[in-house]
């Protein structure tokens, strides 16, 4: 059964609400005194299943036609909701019902066409479930990122894969990616034992997939086009550097908070690499999920180098232990993600007035 479009717009708006409460909250845990957002103590969850699930479902859904595959958007809305109430119970119980929903699409999708890809997706989506699962039985949000970023590295890992294929990969950069993964799942799993040792073996597993990435993705060739392509070439293989350089902090720091490299660790994976893959995708998502024209706009740039030159002030004030600089980076990463909302919302706007514009020319 298909979903109105109207309807698409309740887990679309509740995404818009996680990315604000999440943002938030970041900002009060950087040292701002901006009130008291709800359930400050859910802020990893928030960012990555309440907005990246909700985003990332809407995506499948509308790619695979399937109405059932729209479950997994609407319950990770429905715990944004549930953790804005603070609840955490039943928000963790939600996000385990859509993970597993999406885990269903992406093996529905492989029996229709079995590839590589497909594969290192379902991965990618059982890591969200693993993570829901962990937080059902009471565990701490922080002891839910390896499993989180799991689920974000593998997913866009296999997007990136599957557009591979057009230019060819090797033997061995496919075993080497193959590999990659298996470390950072392994990762993960250690780290429900040993927080500190999973992290270090994820980080190496995130470590390595980055440099698949760098050598292997499409992008090494569009960004040599103009335009969006140059411009979606660019966010994405800057984000591949941040998620080796998350890679290489998370195995030095083991994630163990307190530690000089634990904000950098964070925010360079969920942020320099994750928000990057985003904003370089946004041309053809927001397009896609909300029906809407985007034109290009050269503006777009404007908050790209915003984020990555907030990243890079937030992690050098985490490893130089300087609080000043890394409240500076959060308050440059909120300013960033605020120019990018809006920028696309004049895009959208701009794309509306022409498609108007054209439809009463055509009328004359």
């Amino acid at each position: 059964m298909a979903v109105p479009v109207r309807a698409r717009a309740v887990p679309a708006l509740v995404a818009v609400a996680a990315l604000v409460a999440g943002v938030w909250m970041g900002l009060l845990r950087a040292g701002f005194a901006l009130g008291a957002p709800p359930a400050p103590g859910t802020h990893g969850a928030m960012l990555v299943l309440g907005f990246l699930g909700t985003v990332i479902g809407m995506e499948r859904a509308v790619a695979t036609g399937r109405g059932w595959a729209w479950i997994t958007p609407f319950g990770a809305a429905a715990a944004v909701v549930a953790m804005l109430a603070g609840r955490p119970g039943a928000a963790a119980v939600s996000l385990l019902a859509a993970g597993a929903v999406l885990v269903a699409v992406f093996v529905a999708a492989y029996r229709d066409q079995p590839e590589p890809h497909l594969v290192l997706m379902t991965a990618g989506a059982s890591a969200w479930v693993l993570a829901a699962f962990t937080w059902t039985l009471g565990a701490s949000v922080p002891s839910l990122v390896p499993w989180l970023s799991t689920f974000l590295v593998l997913t866009i890992a296999g997007e990136r894969l599957e557009l591979a294929r057009t230019i060819g990969t090797s033997d061995v950069a496919r075993r080497w990616l193959w590999g990659s993964a298996a470390i950072v799942v392994a990762g993960s799993a250690v780290a429900w034992v040993s927080l500190q040792a999973g992290a270090r073996l994820a980080g190496a597993g995130n470590l390595l997939v980055a440099v698949w990435l760098l050598g292997n993705d499409l992008a090494r060739r569009t960004i040599r086009l103009g335009g969006v392509t140059r411009y979606m070439a660019a966010g994405l293989l800057a984000g591949y550097l941040w998620l080796g350089i998350a890679g290489a902090l998370w195995m030095v720091s083991g994630l163990m908070p307190g530690t000089t490299a634990y904000d950098a660790a964070l925010h360079s994976l969920f942020l320099g690499f994750v928000m990057s893959m985003i904003m370089a995708h946004a041309p053809v998502v927001i397009p896609a999920l909300g029906g809407v024209s985007f034109p290009w706009s050269p503006a777009l740039w404007v908050p790209l180098g915003l984020l990555h030159g907030s990243v890079l002030v937030r992690v050098a004030g985490g490893l130089a232990t300087s609080g000043a600089i890394q409240r500076w980076g959060a308050a440059l990463n909120a300013v960033a993600l605020a120019v990018f909302a809006a920028t696309a919302i004049v895009i959208v706007a701009t794309g509306r007035r022409r498609r108007r514009a054209r439809t009463g020319h055509r009328a004359t």
